[in-house]
């Protein structure tokens, strides 16, 4: 299965990364995560105990994707 990871900020600032289909479904993340220390995203040990919890934030628009530089 393919699958697409990155970087999501909650309103509070904490960062997660998050693993998903290519069609939006969370398999997986990790986090939160120190937002001056982020690794590469092939670096994290995605888990699927926070699944349910960042898709609440997702769909409640308190998680948004971002692009670290």
């Amino acid at each position: 299965m393919k699958t697409i990871k990155g970087f999501w900020q909650h309103t509070n600032g904490k960062i997660y990364a998050v693993e998903s289909t290519t069609f939006g479904k969370i398999v997986g993340g990790a986090g939160p995560l120190d937002g001056d220390d982020l690794r590469d995203l092939e670096d994290y040990d995605y888990k699927p105990a926070i699944i349910e919890w960042l898709q609440e934030a997702i769909d409640g628009r308190k998680l948004r994707k971002i692009n670290p530089t």
